[in-house]
């Protein structure tokens, strides 16, 4: 891969521990799996830089600055964020990205194989933490096939940054949206008869003592979609 483009795409299992505030928990702690010998699915992250590049090219900082200004989000009722939200994310989905990142995207995904199908993920900075979970609050867009195709999903995911329910959770746990970037991690699929979430620590859970792990048949959207009721574990830490 050409060096100009390695600031645009990281492969996976080049991934380090200090490459999170570059590419985010999700894909760091993958990337940790796969140093310790686990099986996990080929592929690579997008950095906040790139979500940085589209950004500033499409002139979005002057949406969000817009319609964030509007008024306090903490004055918003949820009618109000909701259409605040639905016009951010119109002006990220409406938006080329940029050239120089778009086929440094499309080469990252012939490389896993042009008819693969792919997972295209959420890796925020801080988005799964002690404290909070984002869980279900960004988008994933799974059976991804394709450079281009990949390419509208990344900006699915990089929009649902804006979405409602991300800046409500975000109002709830008093964060400033302001200063949200968003990661994308872009996975082979692998299709199993069963899948679940895992949280090392129950954010629900002031001593955080315990683990949890709940799954579902079929695909982990139908878990976080809330369309299943799962199977649930909760375990003890300590033992």
């Amino acid at each position: 891969m050409a060096a100009r483009r390695l600031k645009w795409v990281i492969p996976l299992a080049q991934v380090t521990a200090a490459s999170e505030p570059s590419v985010g928990g999700k894909a760091t702690r993958l990337a940790r799996m796969i140093q310790g010998g686990f099986r996990v699915p080929p592929g690579f992250c997008i950095p906040v830089g790139a979500y940085d590049r589209f950004v500033k090219a499409a002139g979005l900082a002057t949406v969000v600055r817009l319609e964030l200004g509007r008024k306090p989000l903490e004055a918003m009722r949820w009618e109000e964020m909701w259409d605040t939200a639905l016009r951010i994310r119109s002006a990220f989905l409406a938006a080329p990205i940029p050239a120089p990142l778009a086929a440094a995207i499309v080469e990252a995904v012939a490389g896993l194989g042009s008819d693969v199908p792919l997972a295209v993920r959420s890796s925020a900075p801080g988005e799964d933490s002690d404290s909070g979970a984002f869980a279900g609050i960004h988008e994933s867009v799974v059976g991804v096939i394709g450079g281009p195709a990949v390419l509208e999903a990344v900006k699915v995911v990089w929009a649902s940054l804006w979405s409602d329910a991300a800046l409500l959770y975000r109002r709830e746990l008093g964060l400033d949206p302001s200063r949200s970037r968003m990661a994308v991690l872009v996975q082979a699929m692998v299709t199993e008869d069963r899948s679940g979430v895992a949280f090392g620590r129950d954010p629900r859970e002031p001593s955080r003592e315990h683990a949890i792990v709940e799954a579902v048949p079929g695909l982990c959207a139908d878990l976080v979609d809330g369309r299943v009721d799962p199977d649930r574990w909760i375990l003890e830490r300590s033992s």
